[in-house]
């Protein structure tokens, strides 16, 4: 596990650093130090001097400046391009001001610059930094086409540039680095698509700010995790299973899902939830969809529920339901359920009222966001909710731009409002609980198809029936488990081809590895 920093954090790293001693110049000059390092072992390696520094007018400018510099008093001797300007901040000035007189510095023009950097046999990217959002300007597009034209080895200064440092978001013309010096710590920006895969390798550098217990245990520091090789840590969190249990030991699950309208939803959570171990799930559900399903999933209850004329259940049959889970462990509500005004009726008291752990997903967090404050009178606190980026933006009452430029900031700030695990899912899913962010990295696009979100949903709910205490490690065991499923299947076999009810069979397959990983 490893700890990644928002930009936020990052800044106030460097404020908590110049308060403690160590001053902002001496940050910079501790970064330049490290990248031209790095610039230097390159140069070692492909037996070259040819070096252009790109810098821009703020601090990540002035870093790429001193630099410069180190590189100089080495032997290489490198061109420095201004690509925005003279620098504008203090430090950026001040390092300037310190450049040697033999170092070659212009202002980048196209007309004189562009066979430079397209001949040059390593570019260091030091144009934006971590504060930079939306796009390239379109005067700067020729600068951005002649690095991406150019065939010298890109380093980038912390972070490429035209890479949102906060969202993974990326600019038309972002510059794909070979390899990305970035200082303290990894940006939530680099592990997030797309912009981790314009990163190239990411070498983290250490540039004095201290890492004391006081620092690091500070709340504005909230973690997030990447887990990159996580089976041991995976294995300590999956339910144990007695050899003398039987189906009562390993959990209940209620299942609230389904309509005549979207049948399959309810059933791949159904059997998604069998796979990974609950004892019984009892599918809530209109009697059409019994009817569709029952013959192929023989091992589940079924309780036949209302429903209105469309087959979409109804809100009486909400005190049936509470009276189920006073013997069960969990309640699942929302895969297929579909989005009426009773439906928004029936998960309101249903998450208000039920004693027992709760998932929601799809058209129970669309049924939920008219009420959402219900969940703020819950006497049980242990509530997931399961969003895809739209249905983020609906709980936040944001546009999905918003949520697409800082879907961390969303997620952490509702997982904290209401006291609840929420699961963003994406190409690298957030689980927000308890001020503490983890990052899961696994998966890939066999994932990409209808169907992913329901037998996430019904994994989860599995795990929390048979071990209610931990929502967000059952959250988080749940993506693993699918995501490193889809990884094992793609091994002998096309993403592309890869349905969810291929995942949903396999899944005891990566079980067993993983209950033979050891602790």
């Amino acid at each position: 596990m490893e700890r990644i920093l928002t930009v936020d954090q990052m800044k106030f790293c460097e404020q908590k650093s110049a308060e403690t001693g160590v001053s902002l110049a001496q940050l910079m000059d501790n970064a330049g130090e490290r990248l031209a390092e790095h610039i230097l072992s390159v140069c070692k390696e492909k037996m070259t001097k040819n070096v252009v520094i790109l810098a821009g007018k703020g601090n990540n400018g002035g870093d790429g400046l001193v630099a410069a510099n180190i590189l100089y008093e080495s032997g290489v001797t490198p061109t420095v391009l201004l690509c925005c300007g003279m620098p504008a901040t203090d430090l950026s000035k001040a390092a300037y001001k310190r450049l040697h007189k033999d170092i070659v510095k212009a202002e980048y023009a196209p007309e004189t610059h562009s066979g430079l950097i397209k001949q040059t046999d390593i570019i260091a990217d030091c144009i934006f930094g971590t504060g930079f959002a939306g796009e390239i300007r379109d005067g700067m597009r020729p600068l951005f086409e002649n690095i991406e034209a150019s065939n010298a080895f890109k380093i980038a200064c912390d972070i490429p540039s035209g890479v949102n440092a906060r969202s993974g978001e990326v600019s038309q013309g972002s510059v794909k680095a070979d390899t990305t010096v970035t200082f303290h710590c990894k940006k939530t920006g680099m592990v997030l698509s797309p912009g981790k895969y314009f990163c190239g390798n990411i070498i983290v550098c250490k540039i004095g700010i201290p890492e004391t217990e006081e620092l690091l245990g500070d709340p504005r520091l909230a973690e997030v995790i990447t887990l990159q090789d996580g089976m041991r840590h995976m294995r300590s969190l999956l339910p144990e299973r007695e050899p003398w249990g039987h189906k009562g030991t390993f959990g209940k699950l209620i299942s609230v899902c389904g309509s005549e309208s979207y049948v399959g939803a309810a059933g791949i959570s159904a059997i998604s939830a069998l796979r990974t171990g609950v004892g019984l799930v009892d599918l809530c559900t209109p009697k059409a969809v019994i009817g569709s399903l029952s013959s192929n999933i023989p091992e589940c209850v079924y309780s036949a529920m209302k429903n209105d004329s469309e087959g979409f259940m109804t809100s009486e049959n909400a005190e049936r339901i509470l009276e189920k889970c006073r013997s069960s462990q969990c309640l699942l509500i929302g895969c297929g359920l579909g989005h009426t005004f009773e439906t928004e009726r029936l998960t309101a008291e249903l998450a208000e009222n039920a004693e027992i752990p709760i998932i929601i997903d799809a058209d129970g967090i669309n049924s939920l966001c008219p009420n959402i404050d219900v969940l703020l009178k819950r006497r049980s606190e242990t509530v997931i909710l399961t969003p895809h980026p739209a249905e983020l933006a609906r709980l936040c009452g944001v546009t999905l731009h918003e949520i697409l430029s800082d879907r961390y900031r969303y997620a952490s700030e509702l997982s904290k409002k209401y006291g609840v695990t929420v699961v963003s899912k994406g190409a690298e899913t957030m689980i927000c609980s308890g001020g503490i962010t983890r990052l899961i990295c696994v998966g890939n696009t066999a994932l990409a198809k209808g169907g992913s979100g329901d037998m996430l949903a019904g994994i989860i709910s599995s795990l929390t029936a048979q071990a209610p205490g931990n929502a967000a490690n059952n959250a988080l065991l749940g993506c693993y488990i699918m995501g490193k499923t889809a990884e094992m299947l793609s091994e002998e076999r096309s993403c592309r081809g890869i349905l969810a009810h291929d995942i949903i069979n396999a899944l005891p397959y990566f079980l067993k590895k993983l209950e033979d990983t050891e602790e």
